[in-house]
């Protein structure tokens, strides 16, 4: 979004890893959140933000120090970036996490993750196509 009610299909570099903790997810299924109306409606200011933060899709790379994702792994993602290990994380707060922030670039084809394994959540096995929208929700919770 390049300005409020101004959406534009833009061409970015893939996204690479870039932190030892970041995984790189292909986007199998995202959605536009409430919050994204926010700035779109010019409630909150635009800057050339890159938008969707609830997503699902599948672990194309990881960092050297991811440890509970692997490559191939369909996910869930959550809104927010979160550590998993500091005191605010094991309270059960990860919106809060010290390390956190917010996803941004999920309404692309593949995006990159920091934080991965706290982050990303990874199903049993890969869902059946009817499934995948469902997930979705998770992503907001």
């Amino acid at each position: 979004m390049v300005a409020a009610g101004e959406v534009v299909v833009q061409d970015v570099p893939e996204p690479t890893i870039v932190e030892p903790t970041d995984a790189i997810v292909k986007i199998a299924a995202t959605c536009i959140c409430g919050s994204d109306l926010w700035p779109y409606r010019g409630h909150d200011a635009v800057h050339n933000q890159h938008m969707g933060h609830e997503y699902v899709g599948v672990v194309e790379a990881i960092g050297s120090e991811v440890k509970t994702i692997k490559v191939g792994d369909f996910v869930v993602g959550s809104f927010c970036l979160s550590c998993g290990e500091c005191e605010i994380c094991r309270f059960g707060y990860p919106s809060r996490c010290i390390k956190g922030g917010f996803v941004g670039g999920a309404q692309s084809e593949k995006v990159r993750i920091p934080l991965a394994d706290g982050t990303l959540v990874a199903t049993p096995a890969a869902p059946s196509a009817e499934l995948i929208p469902h997930l979705l929700a998770a992503s907001d919770v």
